[in-house]
Parts: C-alpha cells; sequence; structure tokens
C-alpha cells in the first residue's frame, strides 16, 4: 500500500483526527470515531507509480539531486558495503500516487508524507514514505483545532496593529497543521569536576575587622539526567519557524500510526541521526556544564573550576512527528513572512509584514497636533 485514505464507514467521507474531540471525525456527517475504532477500519488504498525525473519536473514536482546515504544510514537499515537502503530509495524516488477516490495523479515532492488530492480534496497519506528507517517512533497528535488555532492567530494580530489589511483578512482560512519531523534527544551524562571553592567570614573584634578565607579543595562527581532535547530533521524547514515553537510535551508521546497524518500535511525526515548529533551532543554538554557550575557556586562564595569531565553513559535518539499549526505570506518587499502555533500547547511564533501607509498615517496623526501645539507655544511664549 502506497496511498492511504480513511474513510467515514457511515457515508464514506474522509476522516480526520479532531484536536479538540480528541476523536477521528468525519466533516460531512460529524460521526466521530476513537483510535481503536479507526485502526478496525480496511483503508482505501493505491499502489505508487515510479516515473523517470523529467516527467516529474514536467507535473511540477521539485526534485533534488539524491543523496548518497552516510554510514550510519546504512547501518540504521541494516545494509553494508555502502549500498542504499531500501529506505533512503523510499525518500529519493519519483514517484507518482493515484487518488483513491476519484484516481487522479498526486505528484508529491521526495520528503512530503501527506497531503490532499488537487481535484476532489481528498485527505491522503503516504504510506510508503514511513519505511525501514524512516518510520517514525512517535507522534504527538494536534491538540489544537484549526478553529483554536485561527482564534489563536487572531489574538496574536491585535498586538500588532499595523499588518497589511490583505494579511489579515486572506491568510487566516490558509493556516495549515503540519506534521514536521523531529530528532529528539535524551541522554544521562555522568560527570567530574575539580577546582577550588572559598567562602568568606567576616567579623570584628573591638575596632578591628577581620576577614577570614577558607579555601577548599573540590572534587564533585554527579549524573544529570537530560530529556527532550528537539531538533528539526528537514533540511527545507524554516528552523525559526519549527524550533521557535519549542517545547512539546513529549511524556505525551504515543506510538506512530500514519492514521494521525490524514487530514494534515505532513513531511519524513530527511537529515540523517549523524548530521545533528555533533549539535546535539555540544548542547548537551553545555546545559550540564551549566548546571554542575551553578550547583557548586551554590554552595561556595567563590569558585574556580579547573576541569568538568563530562562521559556520556546513555543516551536515545528517536524519530517524532509533531504538530505545528503554520501559515506564510510573501509581502510586497519579496520576503516571506510567516507564523507558527505550537499544536500541543499552542505556543506563538511569528514575523508579519508592516503596512507602511499605516505607519505614515499614525506619523501624520502625531506630527501634525505637535507641530500645531509648537506653532502656538512659540507664538505665545516666544
Amino acid at each position: 500500500m502506497a496511498v492511504l485514505t480513511y474513510k467515514c464507514p457511515n457515508c464514506e467521507g474522509p476522516l480526520k483526527w479532531d484536536g479538540g474531540k480528541k476523536k477521528f471525525i468525519c466533516e460531512y456527517c460529524d460521526s466521530a470515531f476513537s483510535e481503536e475504532e479507526i485502526k478496525k477500519l480496511n483503508p482505501d488504498s493505491k499502489e505508487a507509480q515510479e516515473v523517470s525525473r523529467e516527467e516529474a519536473e514536467f507535473l511540477g514536482v521539485n526534485v533534488p539531486e539524491a543523496a548518497e546515504p552516510s554510514a550510519s544510514g546504512a547501518a540504521e537499515s541494516g545494509q553494508a558495503g555502502g549500498k542504499t537502503p531500501a529506505s533512503m530509495k523510499a525518500v529519493s524516488a519519483v514517484k507518482i500516487y493515484s487518488c483513491p477516490s476519484c484516481g487522479a495523479q498526486i505528484a508529491a515532492d521526495p520528503t512530503v508524507a501527506a497531503t490532499e488530492c488537487f481535484y476532489c480534496g481528498s485527505p491522503v497519506v503516504l504510506s510508503d514514505k514511513f519505511q525501514g528507517s524512516f518510520d517514525p517512533d512517535y507522534v504527538i497528535a494536534f491538540d489544537i483545532d484549526k478553529k483554536k488555532a485561527s482564534e489563536i492567530f487572531k489574538e496574536w494580530l491585535k498586538q500588532h496593529k499595523y499588518v497589511p489589511e490583505a494579511f489579515y483578512k486572506d491568510r487566516i482560512d490558509e493556516i495549515k497543521g503540519v506534521y514536521f519531523p523531529y530528532w529528539v534527544y535524551s541522554g544521562k551524562l555522568d560527570s567530574v569536576a575539580t577546582g577550588e571553592g572559598r567562602n568568606l567570614n567576616v567579623y570584628r573584634m573591638g575596632d578591628t575587622e577581620y576577614t577570614e578565607t577558607s579555601v577548599y579543595e573540590i572534587y564533585q562527581p554527579g549524573s544529570i539526567e537530560i530529556n527532550d532535547i528537539s531538533c528539526i530533521a528537514l533540511k527545507n524547514a524554516n528552523k525559526v519557524l519549527c524550533e521557535s515553537v519549542i517545547p512539546f510535551k513529549l511524556e505525551k508521546k504515543q506510538d506512530f500510526e500514519p492514521v494521525y497524518m490524514q487530514g494534515y500535511m505532513a513531511e519524513i525526515r530527511d537529515i540523517d541521526k549523524s548530521e545533528i548529533e555533533p549539535q546535539i551532543n555540544a548542547e548537551a554538554e553545555e546545559y550540564a556544564k551549566n548546571q554542575i557550575t551553578s550547583s557548586i557556586e551554590s554552595e561556595f562564595d567563590s569558585v574556580t573550576l579547573d576541569k568538568i569531565n563530562i562521559n556520556t553513559v546513555n543516551e536515545q535518539y528517536s524519530y517524532v512527528m509533531l504538530p505545528v499549526w503554520t501559515l506564510t505570506y510573501k509581502g510586497n518587499d519579496g520576503k516571506i513572512y510567516y507564523f507558527s502555533i505550537n499544536g500541543q500547547t499552542g505556543k506563538t511564533c511569528g514575523e508579519l509584514p508592516v503596512d507602511n501607509s499605516k505607519l505614515k498615517k499614525l506619523f501624520v496623526s502625531i506630527a501634525a497636533p505637535l507641530f500645531v501645539v509648537l506653532m502656538l507655544f512659540f507664538y505665545f511664549v516666544l
């Protein structure tokens, strides 16, 4: 099965996860179903068809150059000798999909894993994208539905008075729910800190003030648990848009099921774990050192640390699909502006264009009365 569409058993309408109701709902007959009930359904499916790069580009698919798999990527997929794993081929292959509802062709970029049919609007899940090492470990489903996301966006806009009217009126309905791929790190780090600590004791005897300095040799072993450092795993993603809505409540994650992707957009990862390990390891080590330093400094008046040795004894990387509501807008200046909402917690992030005509009106409304006041001042006072 390459393309899946889950349909309502009552009216054949497409199903979609509703974050508010915590159910899969049919937008046509309002039927609601639990995850257990959905798993019992047999989704409509169609197989994918591989086409040439030229045919795909003719259909409007943006086809990147095929990337060589990393050594770690091959190892993760159980491959040896530098062969491209099947899961990597699933990402780099150019495929054309058929809509299970109307049979129309669906052309998707290599990282797109859930979308909708351009002709009939039916949501589809490209299930062949979730194979091998590209099969996510976990998913956090949307807790915030589109209605709530639109309300959050409107409230956010009220704080930005100089946004172009076109942005406000035309873009609210275009907010989209997207599952983005993230690498999530958790680990245990052992540490040993060495140095010197000093405590001062100031006291008086008669008219004389004395300062007593006690010097201590520091040798402090310890252990630090670090949980849920998240890093976007998609090269062409707007990192500010995706990472500014972190953190998620990852303790609420659940085993991945493709059905949660239906009705939303979804992207699969194209960044291997080995590519982000240096960044995450450095972030984890920096966090550990800051925690150790703060703990030691709280025990002394002054501290000089000679060395902090960090050793990772246990680490785990998970591939997780996380929910984000997104909206983009191309301003008159040609710049792409964005807005995003954490689909679980409601945390917002964004950058909006400024309507220069509104700023001019503001300037005139302030400058004109001020000019009159100044003229009267100079006339009557001077």
